[in-house]
């Protein structure tokens, strides 16, 4: 699929629903971000085969979907969302089949909602496929869309894919507070960084900080707070979240590559299911 190289909203929106209770939480944000941006929005729903733990669509047999289960999963869908959005009922393998809707329909943001099933600490494996393999932007949704997005924390290593997420989220969220965070992670710091060397190490994190938003064409947004932290990026994204009540998190990753594999597997997949509120991953261009 040709992903937008801009920072613009998308154009188009895919909403992967499984018709489960808590995914009116999803529905309402696709919806409420498609009016906003004025974008596109398609729904997938997929029928999988009956052992690969998505949920079955109404009124599918238990030896697997059939063609008449499209049926009432496509007229519950359209009864939901009528005239403003575009439905799809596919078959398969869910991740693949949502992966295949989005590059047939060109989006460049999939919309999920958070699944209750996994351990605590630990993805679905349809989202975890998602982040592995989806060259959209993809937004994890967990609490109601009371509300348009107000208050974004934006996850940032001072990397080039790191200040596109930073650009995507003032230009996606133009009225919300933006606030930046960079987590440095340092093993055993306490057994070889003393008092001295710990404050110079400060300062030039400080001073990193400050260059960088420097550097990023804000275009007049202007950032709410910037602070560095030590810790595990997942821990500290999380209680800077929950303190600052934050409504979103953001961070970046890199489109392809093993850069993208590494970035994805060492921090997304921990910063996704640890975060207190909805997770917006940022696909940035190669």
């Amino acid at each position: 699929m040709t992903a937008a190289l801009s920072s613009a909203p998308p154009r188009r929106i895919l909403l992967a629903i499984d018709l489960r209770s808590r995914s009116d939480r999803a529905s309402d944000r696709a919806v409420q971000l498609a009016a906003q941006w004025q974008a596109a929005l398609h729904v997938v729903h997929v029928l999988p085969q009956a052992d690969d733990g998505w949920p079955m669509a109404p009124l599918a047999t238990c030896d697997g979907p059939t063609p008449s289960a499209a049926v009432p999963a496509e007229r519950q869908l359209r009864r939901d969302f009528g005239e403003t959005a575009a439905v799809h009922v596919v078959e398969g393998d869910p991740a693949t089949a949502i992966l295949a809707v989005a590059v047939e329909q060109q989006c460049e943001l999939i919309v999920l909602g958070a699944s209750d099933a996994p351990p605590a600490g630990r993805l679905g494996r349809v989202a975890e496929a998602l982040l592995r393999r989806s060259p959209a932007s993809l937004l994890v949704v967990k609490q109601r869309a009371r509300a348009a997005y107000g208050k974004l924390l934006v996850g940032t290593d001072f990397t080039a894919e790191s200040r596109h997420g930073l650009l995507a989220a003032a230009e996606w969220f133009p009225a919300a507070r933006l606030a930046l965070l960079h987590v440095l992670d340092i093993p055993y710091r306490s057994l070889w960084l003393d008092a001295g060397h710990g404050e110079e190490l400060a300062r030039m994190e400080h001073a990193t900080m400050q260059a960088f938003v420097a550097a990023t064409p804000l275009d007049g947004h202007r950032l709410a707070k910037t602070w560095v932290e030590h810790g595990h990026p997942e821990f500290v994204l999380h209680d800077c979240a929950l303190e600052q009540e934050m409504d979103l998190v953001v961070i970046s990753a890199f489109r392809r590559g093993l850069a993208f594999h590494l970035l994805v597997g060492g921090t997304a997949r921990r910063v996704v299911p640890a975060a207190p509120c909805d997770v917006l991953l940022v696909r940035a261009p190669s």
